[in-house]
């Protein structure tokens, strides 16, 4: 009788040691979430990111950390978060911007360390296009003074971007393509210190983000020449398109969340659903808003082909860079 009972014993407690997923997602999140940031303070991501996880906690009724991890165009923050545990308490902050470094490595032969692939997108919070942007006391008032002045000094004057081969460097090499000038390029670790240096006057020109910029185009710091995509954005109604303009050269600023791809779908969709309830709440869309950016929600599926698509344009526009160096 004592063997049965043990073998009954043997049988059973595995059986309560497993729970269904469906259930831990009912219960999802019961502890804080962390939200790993592919920049530096200040960036689009950043400030989205944040901005998320005020109103998110107030769902969840748990806290939410949000830990910037810039450096290597984005891939220490890439490589966090897809490392992490595949249990929906670790999501990615990123962009569009992340994959262009990715392109890099691999249209220079080399495998990335993390892949896109890594990863499920929960869906996108805004879908922007970049700013030409220059300092308040900028002798240029309009994009053809720079463009005059460039043609009249190639190589002279220089631009800044939130690192090497990302959103910022692509759109001002899309921009040096359409329009045959020569800039000298001065990356530096994010959004945010490329937007201060701007500001400071140490270069004469950025391609930067509506909203870790228009605050300060508000308070007179910096001045927006041109939208670098297909329509004007609302916060800046006066100023005009490069499409306006006959310049083709953008690729839009996608901002959004991931988890690992390892993540099992009834939390997934969890996710999705709150990521896809923060973007129709008021006090996210006021803060977006205030920041002159619009909510422009992207589903998880949606914001996935958005990236692909942009892959394969920074991917051929990498391809043409390193064919002139040869």
């Amino acid at each position: 009788m004592e063997k049965i009972f043990n073998l009954a014993a043997i049988t059973v407690i595995p059986m309560l040691c497993i729970t269904p997923f469906p259930a831990i997602a009912a219960e999802f999140p019961i502890k804080p979430v962390t939200i790993v940031v592919t920049v530096a303070p200040g960036g689009s991501n950043d400030i989205q990111s944040r901005a998320f996880s005020a109103v998110a906690e107030k769902i969840w009724k748990q806290p939410i950390v949000v830990i910037n991890k810039a450096g290597a165009s984005g891939m220490l923050g890439l490589i966090s978060g897809a490392e992490a545990a595949p249990d929906g308490y670790t999501l990615t902050g990123g962009s569009s911007s992340d994959m262009c470094a990715l392109e890099w490595e691999i249209a220079n032969g080399r495998k990335p360390a993390v892949a896109l692939t890594d990863f499920t997108p929960l869906g996108a919070f805004t879908n922007a296009p970049m700013l030409i942007a220059v300092p308040n006391n900028s002798p240029w008032k309009n994009l053809d003074d720079l463009i005059k002045d460039a043609k009249a000094k190639p190589g002279h004057y220089a631009y800044a971007s939130g690192g090497m081969h990302r959103i910022a460097h692509i759109n001002t090499e899309l921009f040096i393509k359409a329009t045959g000038l020569k800039f000298r390029h001065v990356p530096y670790s994010g959004g945010g210190p490329a937007l201060s240096a701007l500001v400071g006057g140490h270069e004469d020109f950025a391609s930067v983000t509506v909203s870790s910029s228009i605050p300060l185009v508000k308070g007179n710091k910096i001045r927006v020449l041109a939208v670098q995509g297909e329509t004007r954005v609302k916060s800046i109604p006066n100023v005009p398109t490069l499409k306006e303009l006959g310049i083709d050269a953008s690729l839009p600023m996608t901002v959004g969340l991931w988890v690992p791809k390892k993540t099992p779908m009834p939390i997934v969709e969890k996710l999705r659903d709150v990521v896809k309830q923060v973007a129709e709440d008021n006090s996210f869309v006021n803060v977006i808003q205030s920041q002159g950016d619009e909510v422009d929600f992207l589903s998880g599926e949606t914001f996935g082909k958005v990236l692909e698509t942009g892959s394969q344009k920074v991917a051929r526009l990498f391809k043409e860079m390193i064919e002139e160096t040869k």
